[in-house]
């Protein structure tokens, strides 16, 4: 049964051990929220626009490994065929889902784990039954 919460109580929920599974935060879209809490609600599979994330310059430490680094330009998406194609062979590979059911991507968040079981049995299932001879 799916709940609707407002911000901070979603946020007082996560920080005493509790979990968003079913939730709805009513105002995420429109509520601002500090950088530390952001970073609660990115773990538990609720993203916060980034204009509405608050922090303070003063409190933020330094970090050398991130500060001290000339970034560039992102790294472009490369389709999966372009990656098999080129690259050597690898254990691991990303792949982009299109998710169109707002209540799937929070399921998705907190099932990210099995939905990787899932994803990988399936394709190893496809490629096996691709293989068997055609009658």
């Amino acid at each position: 049964m799916t709940k609707t919460l407002d911000l901070n109580t979603a946020i007082d929920l996560l920080k005493s051990g509790g979990n968003l599974e079913q939730v709805i935060i009513s105002d995420l879209e429109t509520s601002k929220v500090g950088v530390l809490d952001a970073l609660l609600l990115a773990e538990n599979g609720c993203v916060v626009p980034v204009g509405n994330i608050v922090y303070d310059d003063e409190k933020i430490q330094y970090d050398p490994d991130f500060d001290d680094v000339t970034w560039g330009q992102p790294v472009p998406f490369r389709k999966l065929k372009q990656v098999l194609e080129t690259d050597k062979p690898a254990a691991e590979y990303v792949i982009k889902l299109q998710i169109k059911n707002a209540d799937m991507k929070q399921w998705l968040a907190n099932h990210g784990e099995q939905i990787n079981l899932v994803v990988s049995g399936l394709l190893e299932s496809m490629y096996e039954a691709d293989r068997l001879p055609k009658p």
